[in-house]
């Protein structure tokens, strides 16, 4: 019997690095009606604020990407669309994309004083519609790097 353990993918679909310009855009969900009764159009009460997170990868099962959070934050829902950006210019958007989060991660901080740290996230995605299947279809054919592997 030997100490070395096999690694074992266990993923469906086979993962691929962004393309610079690749994004995430998490916005907390909208409160529910009870909530917003008494909230007044003007000021900031019912602006959603938007985080764009860097794509580190993505498959056609989900992805995994990174943002900037504030220590403490809470995990309030939130949805998901996907982007790509080139030159200002919106190629692909894939919005509201179903997902389930799988797993969440915390990357060590240089300076522990700072409030604000890089998170990872990476998140399945859930049933999807037929156009957002083909939109997701098409950002892993253009927004992606594929590596091709010369073997001797």
């Amino acid at each position: 019997m030997t100490n070395k353990k096999e690694f074992i993918e266990r993923r469906k679909h086979e993962r691929f690095k962004v393309k610079s310009g690749a994004i995430a855009m998490i916005r907390q969900l909208p409160a529910k009606q009870e909530q917003t009764k008494n909230m007044s159009v003007d000021g900031d009460a019912l602006v959603v604020r938007a985080k764009y997170c860097q794509i580190i990868n993505i498959s056609k099962g989900g992805l995994a990407f990174r943002y900037i959070g504030r220590n403490g934050e809470s995990n309030e829902p939130f949805e998901l669309d996907v982007l790509f950006i080139q030159d200002s210019i919106c190629f692909t958007y894939l919005k509201n994309v179903p997902f389930k989060i799988v797993w969440t991660s915390h990357e060590a901080s240089k300076n522990s004083s700072n409030n604000l740290r890089t998170k990872l996230l990476g998140v399945q995605f859930g049933k999807m519609m037929l156009n957002q299947i083909s939109q997701l279809d098409h950002f892993i054919q253009k927004c992606t790097i594929r590596q091709i592997l010369i073997l001797p």
